[in-house]
């Protein structure tokens, strides 16, 4: 394969197992969720605690030929951490398509450069299996981002700050998050760097493979200690219509009152 390997810290291949089957029968939550998490925690108390980075095998992807190998690893596994990562922009009205889609098992994290490959159908289709859970934190913007390189229908979603809100959490970002359940901090030096830059750098892959790690991580962390609430699949919204429709459907109901 043409892919870069830049970490091998671990030579675990374990792959992630969940039974999907049950996912919204309630099996597997307390239907009595306790308070053991604090609401929020302050940015000042998050700046103290350790840093907790990936430390498995980081696999960059730049080359179209290694896209379907790399999906055939993360086929194995029916759980996954999610998250994707875009070109800053400083300047009010610049846009940036999104640069790079993370994919990560407990033992490897799989970098994709979309600003080189595209949306392959490869993952196209791994993004649309409701077999295949993907966890993540915010990821209505994610989609929306992927979905403008190409429409796909996103299934088998789980979003961790609607989890979080209905464990009593206030404050349901990545990095605080992982502060409440794990007493840890994730590095945000590299969140505003160039990730369309024609190299990036160890840090910046580090970075990127945590993220979607981290929230593999607090998945199986809730699981384990069986507070997942009964519904967890997170669905599309619904499109809005335009603001002028919704106007005068406004005024005929209120017409019709």
């Amino acid at each position: 394969m043409h892919r870069q390997d830049l970490q091998t810290n671990s030579d675990s291949t374990e792959t992630e197992s969940f039974d999907t089957s049950n996912l919204n029968t309630g099996e597997i939550i307390n239907s009595e969720i306790d308070q053991r998490f604090p609401e929020r925690l302050s940015k000042e108390h998050i700046k103290t605690l350790p840093i907790l980075a990936f430390d498995g095998k980081i696999h960059l992807i730049t080359e179209s030929e290694d896209v379907s190998e790399a999906v055939k690893i993360l086929q194995q596994s029916s759980i996954l951490g999610f998250d994707t990562e875009t070109r800053p922009t400083f300047k009010k009205g610049d846009q940036h398509s999104v640069s790079l889609l993370q994919l990560s098992t407990r033992g490897e994290a799989f970098l994709f450069r979309l600003n080189y490959l595209g949306f392959p159908e490869e993952l196209v289709s791994l993004l649309a299996d409701p077999d295949i859970l993907k966890v993540g934190v915010a990821i209505l913007d994610d989609i929306r981002a992927l979905r403008k390189l190409r429409k796909f229908n996103a299934q088998g979603f789980v979003e961790l700050s609607n989890i979080g809100s209905e464990l009593g959490i206030v404050t349901c970002g990545l990095r605080n998050l992982a502060a409440i359940f794990f007493g840890v901090r994730i590095s945000k030096k590299e969140q505003l760097t160039n990730w369309e830059r024609p190299d990036l750098n160890p840090s910046q892959c580090l970075y990127a493979a945590t993220d979607a790690w981290i929230c593999l991580k607090m998945f199986r962390f809730l699981k384990s200690e069986k507070v997942l609430p009964e519904k967890i699949i997170w669905k599309m919204p619904e499109p809005q219509p335009p603001k002028s429709l919704r106007r005068f459907r406004k005024k005929k109901r209120e017409q019709e009152n």
